[in-house]
């Protein structure tokens, strides 16, 4: 009976792991090698090549979509069992990642204005050169390091990139050779396309670090498939055009170009997370729990109570550490921590999150402002002037912050001759949240009883008094929370600038994720900098609460 047990056991455990899923990460922006066609299927080279990879390995087939510069990170924590995603193999990624043999070979091509005079790399070489680049790809990589003089703008949409060029706000786009010339198609009037290869690349499947049992079998199948022609039919299928135009330059067709097996880099040892970070996470529990003991010994009574208060503190600070403990340490199974990536670029983030600063505090003055200002409006007895302050918040409230940006300036920005990212960043941020707080305003005053005014009139205040001294007051006291939260979310809102290329903390620190290709290590310095804002705002925003109470 136990041998029948065991052998049914055994069948079982070889069942599941002979059934266990092929986990693929793409992102389907890509077209014709990763799209969603309009049956809303996933289609493209890629995703055929997933599908005849996990045939060939008799697994079923899951493809996850993931944003590009987010693929490394789920494939290192273990979400996604490899990249197939036209992800070039180089240096700086195999510090992440390993990588099959290659299955294409391509190079970094250069979208220009149409009546440029850039014909060469050199050319982008004079200083003040505005260079725009999809962030985290190795035409963001290559332009930093061979282009140190150009002003260089990372933006995560091809779309966007394209329209910097045609809208003539960058001199050139580097990206690959078929990006730029499907985009070039989609602007042929303001737009040409200098397909020659800056520097030559290959494309190939990214795997987790130790796996060399699917590494083997990925290279085993890449051999067999473009033996069977299996990539020249996928050539004609969806790149028919491209080849033709390819070799009418004389340009080497994706799949035909020399291809060498590549000898896997020695492993690097993995790297831990450091005892810093622990003991910084750490020191943060401490703080929650000395912060939860000061606020249960302000109430009455307390001394009676300290040692279920020291309990409580205790609990707390044991909770986190653990939580932090166990988080760390499951990372650390399978996670390639690289620090060292992160800490050298310090500086340049730091300039983000300065800039993220400034840009909160000049979008909350305006916001203050154009909130006021709707308000008063509102409330004028001009039926025009009230109409209309009710249209905007209506319409800025109905719109998402993300529209409102690419509009704000690439439509409106652009008619008026507004270039800079910055100034245009404040303006509409300032412009989106004066229509929420408007609201939150409107309805403060409109708490305050009818016999408040009655009862000010009566004692001989005008309109500006009756508002200054008495409804003022109860309005802010009644408003504040909901308008320190709005503030919070101001401040955490400014990350959607980094769409449109401002240099604040979340585009900086994703510029030095992408450069390391790292995720989790960029990720937690972000969080840290956004709480070293907003927690001092929560902070005033108590003061001021406690400032302005008194009894009803």
């Amino acid at each position: 009976m136990k041998t029948l047990f065991t052998i049914i056991l055994c069948l079982a455990a070889a069942f599941t792991h002979a059934a266990s899923p092929l986990r693929i990460g793409t992102e389907p922006e890509y077209p014709p090698f990763e799209f969603v066609d309009e049956n809303g299927e996933l289609d493209g080279v890629s995703i055929q090549m997933a599908e005849a990879l996990a045939a060939s390995l008799g697994r079923p087939l899951e493809i996850e979509t993931i944003k590009f510069d987010a693929l490394i990170l789920a494939l290192k924590s273990g979400k996604i069992d490899c990249i197939i995603s036209s992800m070039t193999a180089n240096d700086e990624r195999r510090k992440s990642i390993s990588f099959s043999d290659p299955y294409v070979t391509t190079g970094l091509a250069m979208l220009v204005g149409k009546d440029s005079t850039i014909q060469s790399l050199e050319d982008l070489k004079k200083p003040g050169t505005r260079i725009v680049a999809k962030l985290g790809t190795t035409g963001e990589l290559f332009a930093r390091k061979a282009l140190p003089e150009a002003t260089i703008t990372a933006l995560p949409q091809d779309p966007a990139c394209a329209l910097e060029v045609a809208q003539g706000k960058a001199d050139a786009w580097i990206y690959d050779q078929l990006s730029i010339f499907h985009h070039h198609k989609q602007h042929p009037k303001t737009t040409k396309a200098l397909l020659s290869p800056l520097k030559a690349e290959q494309w190939a499947i990214g795997l987790r670090k130790g796996d060399e049992e699917l590494r083997t079998q990925v290279n085993a199948f890449l051999q067999e498939f473009r033996a069977e022609g299996g990539f020249s039919k996928l050539g004609e299928r969806y790149l028919s055009e491209e080849k033709q135009l390819m070799e009418s330059a004389g340009i080497p067709f994706i799949f035909d170009g020399e291809i060498k097996p590549q000898t896997p880099p020695s492993e690097v040892a993995q790297e831990k997370t450091s005892g810093t970070l622990f003991a910084v996470l750490s020191l943060f529990g401490v703080g929650i729990g000395i912060t939860a003991l000061v606020k249960l010994s302000a109430a009455p009574g307390w001394r009676k109570s300290l040692p279920r208060n020291l309990l409580v503190a205790a609990i707390i600070v044991a909770a986190l550490s653990g939580a932090c403990t166990f988080i760390l340490n499951s990372l650390n199974e399978g996670y390639t921590w690289n620090w060292a990536g992160i800490w050298a670029r310090r500086a340049f983030i730091l300039e983000g999150w300065l800039l993220t600063i400034g840009i909160s505090l000049a979008a909350l003055i305006l916001c203050l402002v154009i909130g006021i200002a709707l308000v008063v409006a509102g409330r004028s007895g001009i039926p025009p002037l009230a109409a209309t302050a009710r249209a905007y918040s209506e319409l800025v409230r109905g719109t998402p912050l993300l529209v409102v940006l690419l509009v704000g300036y690439y439509v409106i920005g652009n008619a008026v001759g507004l270039d800079s990212k910055v100034w245009v960043g404040i303006l509409l941020l300032g412009l989106f949240a004066g229509a929420y707080l408007a609201e939150v305003l409107r309805g403060g005053v409109e708490s305050i009883s009818s016999t408040q005014f009655e009862a000010a009139r009566a004692v001989g205040f005008d309109r500006f008094q009756t508002y200054r001294y008495v409804i003022v007051p109860q309005v802010v006291r009644r408003v504040l929370p909901a308008v320190a939260g709005l503030f919070i979310m101001l401040v955490k809102d400014s990350s959607l600038l980094s769409v449109i290329g401002t240099a604040e903390f979340t585009k900086q620190t994703d510029i030095a994720r992408a450069a390391t290709f790292t995720g989790l290590e960029g990720y937690l310095p972000l969080a840290v900098g956004y709480l070293l804002i907003t927690l001092p705002l929560a902070w005033i925003a108590k003061k001021l609460e406690a400032r302005f109470t008194y009894e009803s």
